[in-house]
């Protein structure tokens, strides 16, 4: 018996009976896709290490299903320091009022799921799907969609200030779908703030899908910050695909809830393409974080650079499983990958598998992986000049995370993503 797949069954036919004939044969055909691949289960070699016994005890309702997202909107601390523009959906719903807009240039334009007509919802469609066939997952968000955005960057815009997309878990018991499509076109530039917050302590699941396309020479800096609540399920799915000299930068940092997996495909498809993806994990004591991430090398002079690093407490575990592979007819590509992760407890757990699959001869590539402890000697050196003991501790796991939100590089955001992995000495009070 499975709680959370009755309810989706619900949730799926509630949905349907909502549609015209070809939405409801759409949301089917997902639904059948879904009954196909199954529920990942640990006997799933992509699944081993990442169990969903949690999840699948848990009988969550959908906010369009009763069209409320929550009898107040969420507390103003979560939005305060969000600045415009910025997209609000509460529980899976946009939420207008909370939006704001102020900002966007006329070569940004927006469109939502619910007001397309027929002809343009199987168009946006059939643009998620490569993100939508990445897992289970990604089938039954086309299943259970309840909003998207659609948002399209003309040539030669270039966004001077970041979107701001805020995704709040509200209400307890809740379960939400949503979808994202960002078309980028020639020589364009932007830089998205993903934020998935939540301000309830009950259980709630959030499951999202997100397609990229970058035309020729276009700019994206895609910043994504998961700090939803203590027992919340985050599942999320990002496709890219990229074209001659653009460039990619993703910084994934999933920092709370009970579990969270994030599937990640990047794909370069014309030369001379680069993509960045470096992320952070923090897991505390028994929640689960897992990362699997592919980046595909199919056309020649593309480079890619991939990192991420992990801080675990208590009986807390990660997966990292990364895989760059290079095609027959990729040569010249450049890549690098790494996984480093601290363990602060004795009982914590990382599951890390880096992978390189090459198949051309003219390559530079390297992947490498470290598991450890706080370093006692840095520890001590800290001490001998007067430093507290957990002060010491904290700057040392400080200095660990801190280098990946160097690397973004708009300075607001880096900013805002410093004070959330701890910040500076002086922001947490210590003196």
């Amino acid at each position: 018996m499975n709680p959370f797949l009755t309810q989706c069954r619900a949730s799926f036919e509630a949905q349907a009976t909502l549609e015209g004939a070809v939405g409801r044969e759409r949301r089917q055909a997902e639904w059948t896709r879904f009954e196909a691949l199954g529920w990942p289960t640990t006997r799933l070699e992509d699944w081993k290490y990442t169990a969903l016994s949690g999840l699948e005890k848990l009988s969550l309702h959908s906010a369009a299903e009763s069209g409320e997202a929550g009898e107040d909107g969420p507390p103003e601390l979560m939005l305060e320091e969000v600045p415009a523009p910025r997209l609000v959906f509460v529980d899976g719903l946009f939420q207008p009022a909370l939006s704001m807009l102020e900002g966007l240039p006329e070569g940004v334009h927006l469109r939502f799921w619910s007001e397309l007509d027929a002809p343009a919802r199987e168009r946006f469609a059939q643009k998620m799907v490569p993100a939508r066939a990445l897992t289970a997952f990604g089938a039954l968000n086309g299943a259970l969609v309840t909003e998207g955005i659609w948002i399209t960057v003309d040539a030669g815009c270039a966004l001077e200030i970041p979107l701001h997309l805020v995704k709040v878990s509200q209400t307890g018991q809740r379960m939400s779908h949503g979808a994202l499509l960002l078309e980028m076109g020639e020589d364009s530039e932007l830089v998205l703030q993903e934020h998935c917050v939540g301000s309830t302590d009950q259980p709630t699941h959030s499951n999202w899908a997100t397609a990229v396309e970058l035309a020729p020479r276009a700019r994206l800096t895609l910043v994504k910050v998961q700090k939803e609540g203590i027992l919340s399920y985050h599942t999320a799915a990002l496709h890219a695909l990229q074209r001659a000299g653009s460039r990619l930068q993703v910084f994934p940092f999933a920092l709370s809830g009970a579990l969270g997996r994030n599937d990640i495909t990047l794909r370069l498809i014309e030369p001379h393409a680069e993509c960045v993806l470096k992320g952070v994990y923090r897991v505390a004591d028994r929640a689960l974080q897992d990362f699997h991430t592919s980046i595909e090398h199919d056309s020649p002079h593309c480079t890619s650079d991939e990192c991420f690093k992990g801080v675990l407490d208590g009986t807390g575990k990660a997966v990292f499983n990364g895989r760059v592979r290079v095609a027959l007819d990729a040569q010249k590509t450049a890549s690098r990958q790494s996984n480093h992760n601290l363990l602060l407890s004795d009982k914590a757990e990382v599951n890390t598998k880096p992978q390189l699959e090459i198949l051309a001869d003219d390559v530079q590539c390297s992947h490498g992986t470290t598991v450890g402890q706080l370093d006692e000697e840095q520890w001590f050196y800290l001490r001998t000049r007067g430093i507290a003991a957990d002060l010491a501790r904290t700057l040392l796991i400080q200095a660990f995370t801190l280098e990946i939100a160097e690397a973004i590089p708009h300075g607001g955001v880096r900013a805002a993503v410093r004070r959330l992995l701890g910040g500076t000495v002086e922001e947490n009070g210590h003196v």
